[in-house]
């Protein structure tokens, strides 16, 4: 078969498919909607046929046609469409949301664009040969992380193809009413060589693509194409506003299968089209008898109905070493040394934030030396938070491994989209075939007098994320023997901050590191440092300690306290205090891993105690505690005699100090919280 036999039937494919779910929609044999990509089809062909082995595809919510001239299976898009299990993600994506092999697709059109970045620099780091493609439409050009991925991309010379298809038209908003300017000029801004084209011509795309792609490649830095063309259909099913006169006018004008079908003999032609409209029909029929898929219910369930259990690696990290200096030994330097013995222990390892080369080493110092001594590793970025979360997830998706610093807490705001629409979703969205290990660090809390945007503790926002896990490290430390001591090869290790960030940075998940600011200068505390208590370590999941702490030789405790991070520390004041002063003896228990919720620990001491206090920095209403409790409750009813939240007013925080000490909680408000209930 010639090459313009091929293009043709991969036209003829990708517009058949298209109708034939449009036929079928309203027998309810598919779920949700559809974005065809009628009247679109030169534009996929075109620069797709001339991508290479191991090139990255990112495309968006129009992605049928993408997939298909990438060379995706016909049965496997219906299947997945309609919800099957032999679907391309096993029914978990539907039209929007596909992988295979090198293809993927979200439905989140901005996000994509730092994802696809991070992909192509991650090839780039690991010096393959391979290259992005990123197809995006006019309408994402109103999204400010676009533009952040445009500067990085340009700043470090990552190898990618923008292609922006613009229809002219957005949802049901024409261009010209949502944007102003060039779109060319935006990529130009940049200093982005940019190539546009007014043509539904597959002819006339493919050369321009051909060399473009291949400067990609040879040169190792971005180009974009702009692509002016026409949809056919309703941006989905039946949203479509257009003067029917208009859309006509289109098809007669623009039509790709009409401008290439006088290239081949009309029998050939019918030939393909008779093939193509058989294999249509029979893919469609056998995925219309697949099985759907079976799931198990994995949602929010109390730690105790659960084993606890490590996450999988990919690779394992020598443990962390003590210190020798204990005294001196601080939360700041633990999180450094693990930096440090991480990224010596793996090259896979990268650090991206703002500020962080030498000698500034970031806002509190935590990435102090590591330029210095990874120069090639660790990436200063610019200020531009969702931009650096998408491309570093978009690195881990590529066998990176990268450790991202958001400045500050009150930042995270701004990765949200990141996070929840793209790096914690794509594991499971994508069927299990992907892996995305970030690990994404931020400072939160108060208490510095830096006023209302930049003292909140704000993990609450994300701990009912699915597919993330939310980590807060605190004082405490746990010395732990590994080995064979029958053989002498026993090591000392320690199950502190550095070693809860280490194996973050070992897991396969993205997770999200709550660093307090007033812990970073606090000495790590273990039970040859805290003469009045015992301290244990009462479970460890997924790599993630829960320590429990008692007054020495006291009595059975009468009270469960449950904190986390610097939460801990004050706790850990309120129980002396309620000790020794008021005969008050409480089990404070301190989790590090704060979703998916451990609350084994808690749940097994208040059971022992029948009164629960929880306490966060964050405010009051729909908090970590507030969770804590409903799960106690759940499970133990009224074996829960009575519980009390303590956390931060709902407020913004002050910068006065005296105010600020009001609007966050202290020790004084634990210690009036036991007393009511005791």
């Amino acid at each position: 078969m010639s090459e313009k036999e091929d293009f043709y039937r991969l036209l003829y494919t990708i517009r058949r498919f298209e109708e034939t779910v449009l036929e079928n929609f309203a027998k309810g044999v598919f779920f949700g909607t559809t974005h065809t990509y009628l009247g679109q089809e030169a534009n996929a062909v075109g620069v797709l046929s001339q991508i290479q082995e191991g090139d990255i595809v990112f495309s968006n919510h129009r992605c049928h046609g993408h997939f298909l001239a990438y060379g995706g299976d016909l049965r496997a898009l219906f299947a997945e469409m309609m919800g099957k299990a032999t679907g391309i993600c096993g029914g978990r994506g539907g039209s929007q949301h596909l992988h295979w092999k090198n293809f993927y697709s979200n439905g989140v059109q901005g996000g994509i664009v730092p994802v696809a970045t991070g992909m192509a620099l991650a090839e780039k780091r690991k010096k393959t040969d391979a290259i992005a493609v990123c197809f995006l439409g006019d309408g994402t050009l109103g999204q400010g992380v676009v533009y952040e991925s445009l500067n990085m991309a340009s700043l470090w010379k990552i190898p990618i193809l923008y292609v922006l298809e613009n229809n002219h038209i957005a949802q049901t908003t024409p261009t010209g009413l949502a944007l102003s300017g060039s779109a060319i000029e935006r990529f130009q801004a940049f200093e982005i060589s940019t190539i546009e084209l007014d043509t539904a011509d597959v002819m006339e795309i493919m050369p321009v693509a051909a060399d473009l792609l291949d400067d990609v490649r040879s040169g190792r830095k971005p180009r974009a194409l702009v692509l002016h063309t026409s949809r056919f259909g309703a941006h989905s099913k039946g949203d479509d506003t257009r003067d029917l006169k208009v859309v006509a006018k289109l098809k007669d004008s623009r039509d790709p299968l009409r401008i290439f079908a006088p290239r081949l003999d009309l029998e050939v032609r019918h030939l393909i089209e008779n093939e193509v409209d058989a294999q249509i029909a029979e893919t469609y029929q056998q995925a219309l008898k697949d099985p759907f898929p079976e799931i198990t219910y994995i949602g929010p369930q109390s730690s105790h109905e659960k084993e606890s259990q490590v996450s999988e690696r990919k690779f394992q990290l020598p443990n962390l070493p003590l210190s020798t200096d204990d005294k001196k030994f601080t939360v700041l330097k633990s999180l450094n040394n693990a930096l440090h013995h991480a990224m010596s222990s793996d090259d896979k390892v990268m650090l991206l934030g703002e500020d962080i080369l030498d000698p500034y080493g970031g806002a509190f110092k935590v990435t102090n030396g590591l330029s210095t001594r990874f120069p090639n590793r660790v990436m200063p970025t610019p200020i531009s938070e969702a931009g650096i979360v998408g491309v570093a997830a978009g690195m881990a998706m590529r066998g990176l491994r990268p450790v991202v610093e958001i400045m500050f807490g009150d930042f995270v705001t701004l990765i949200a989209d990141q996070v929840i629409n793209h790096a914690a979703k794509f594991r499971w969205m994508y069927n299990d075939q992907v892996r995305v290990p970030v690990v994404i660090r931020s400072p939160m809390g108060g208490r510095r007098g830096y006023g209302p945007t930049h003292s909140q503790s704000l993990e609450k926002l994300f701990l009912g994320v699915p597919g993330l896990k939310v980590l807060a490290p605190c004082a405490l430390r746990i010395q732990q023997k590994t080995g064979h001591q029958k053989t002498k090869t026993v090591n000392q290790h320690s199950l502190d901050a550095g070693q809860l960030l280490l194996n973050a940075i070992m897991d396969d998940d993205p997770v999200l590191f709550v660093e307090n600011k007033l812990l970073y200068l606090q000495p790590i505390l273990d039970d040859t440092s805290l003469p009045e208590f015992d301290l244990t370590l009462a479970s460890i999941q997924s790599g993630s300690p829960t320590y429990k702490l008692t007054i020495k030789g006291a009595p059975e405790p009468r009270l469960t306290i449950a904190a986390y991070g610097y939460m801990a520390e004050l706790a850990r004041q309120a129980a002396l205090d309620l000790a020794f002063e008021q005969e008050i003896f409480v089990e404070l228990i301190v989790p590090t891993q704060l979703a998916p919720l451990d609350d084994a620990e808690i749940l097994e001491s208040a059971r022992k105690t029948g009164r629960l206090v929880v306490v966060e920095e964050g405010t009051l209403t729909l908090g970590w505690g507030t969770e804590v409790i409903a799960r106690v409750t759940e499970v133990l009813g009224s074996g829960l005699k009575v519980a009390r939240r303590v956390a931060a007013w709902d407020l913004p925080v002050p910068a006065s100090g005296v105010l600020e000490e009001l609007v966050l909680p202290g020790v004084d408000d634990i210690l009036q919280a036991v007393q009511k209930m005791v």
